[in-house]
């Protein structure tokens, strides 16, 4: 159901959680995604408690996942949370790279050359060049690969890069690497260029009281970011450099997040563990009572170690794609894209943090509403959104 302000509390929950798998309960689909909540807003310090908020627009299943109706933003769930938490404590990033081999990008430009001196027709450049380039290597570092988190990283690095190059279409208004090519023509093609695009994180508002108990986030926490390189012909990669075509791409695919994540549910996943993340540095951050980080251990302890086993794959096929777009007599074809993603929750929140009373436009006060016991998450009222 919608609510204009929801909270979960984590100390009541993490309780419920293990009571639950004690005697063998499987956790309920609310427990898992944090009872629909999707963007956390506020995040505050209750004596033994720390406790999330957020709106929520009603939440509903699509195409196996379960997203909110406005947004489209996934739920957290308690996983990516759990794993978040674990990252921040240690100062471990973690992420995925999906990455050409060097002997893969040496034939390839082997192969490059014997197309542009004709001895390979362009009708078989294509198959010719994602032959020789074969199999990328898939990478998950930080965590364990095969997990929820893991699976969702590779998953959606890998959806983006068919998107970039034209695999799947983009919502209306936005471009993808090919047409970033085709607008910028005049300019010249681009030479030897390995693309690599990374989910990095975004970093988001934070705002405070004096005392430091009570938060509030704005802003999202991810983003598509570039890091170009030359391919050598040796396989190496060179100097990096710059390209107006990744960044007119890079541009377009961040300023049309919204659409693309609501046309891709894959999005609000991967957005739902860096929210995730920015939280987890926060509450990392900021908490001074031995109960709060008595809490953040219990959480973290064994954060990595899912029970919902995933097959993440070590490899996956290289994307290519047989695009012509003329520049004077000549005619250019095919691309390659690398990259992965990479959660550093020490880099989702900014480092200046504001203190102001907490904006009532917001409506929050500091008073107490009565609160059912045990209730591990709750609505405030339509007309009120209190802070308990």
């Amino acid at each position: 159901q919608p609510s204009s302000m929801r909270f979960v509390s984590l100390n009541r929950l993490t309780k419920l959680w293990n009571q639950w798998q004690q005697v063998g309960r499987s956790p309920s689909e609310a427990m898992r995604n944090l009872a629909g909540l999707s963007h956390i807003e506020v995040v505050f310090f209750d004596g033994s408690d720390i406790v999330l908020g957020g709106t929520v627009h009603g939440i509903h299943q699509h195409e196996g996942w379960y997203r909110d109706q406005v947004t489209h933003r996934i739920p957290l769930q308690f996983e990516f949370l759990r794993t978040a938490l674990w990252s921040s404590f240690q100062r471990t990033p973690f992420g995925c790279t999906i990455d050409p081999t060097q002997v893969g990008l040496q034939q390839a430009a082997e192969v490059g050359q014997r197309i542009q001196s004709k001895e390979i027709g362009i009708q078989d450049a294509k198959d010719a060049l994602l032959t020789a380039l074969g199999m990328q290597r898939v990478e998950v570092f930080g965590i364990p690969g095969d997990t929820p988190t893991g699976y969702i990283m590779v998953e959606a690095d890998r959806h983006m890069k068919r998107l970039a190059l034209g695999k799947h279409p983009m919502p209306q208004d936005s471009i993808n690497y090919l047409d970033a090519i085709d607008q910028s023509i005049a300019q010249g093609p681009p030479q030897e260029l390995l693309l690599r695009l990374w989910f990095t994180a975004k970093a988001r508002e934070v705002f405070s009281n004096q005392e430091k108990s009570i938060f509030e986030l704005r802003g999202d926490p991810v983003r598509l970011s570039s890091q170009n390189e030359r391919a050598q012909r040796n396989g190496a990669r060179g100097l990096i450099t710059k390209d107006q075509r990744t960044e007119s791409f890079v541009k377009s695919f961040n300023s049309n997040w919204a659409s693309i994540r609501e046309s891709y549910a894959i999005y609000g996943a991967i957005e739902s563990i860096f929210e995730a993340a920015s939280v987890a540095q926060l509450v990392n951050t900021f908490s001074t009572e031995p109960e709060h980080f008595r809490l953040i251990e219990l959480l973290s302890h064994g954060a990595t170690a899912s029970a919902a086993m995933l097959p993440t794959p070590r490899q996956v096929a290289s994307i290519g794609t047989l695009h012509t777009v003329r520049h004077g007599s000549k005619r250019h074809h095919v691309l390659i894209a690398s990259g992965g993603v990479m959660v550093s929750p020490a880099d989702t929140l900014s480092e200046i943090i504001v203190d102001y009373p907490i904006r009532s436009s917001k409506g929050f006060t500091q008073s107490e509403p009565p609160r059912i016991q045990q209730l591990w998450w709750w609505d405030a009222t339509l007309n009120e959104k209190r802070i308990p």
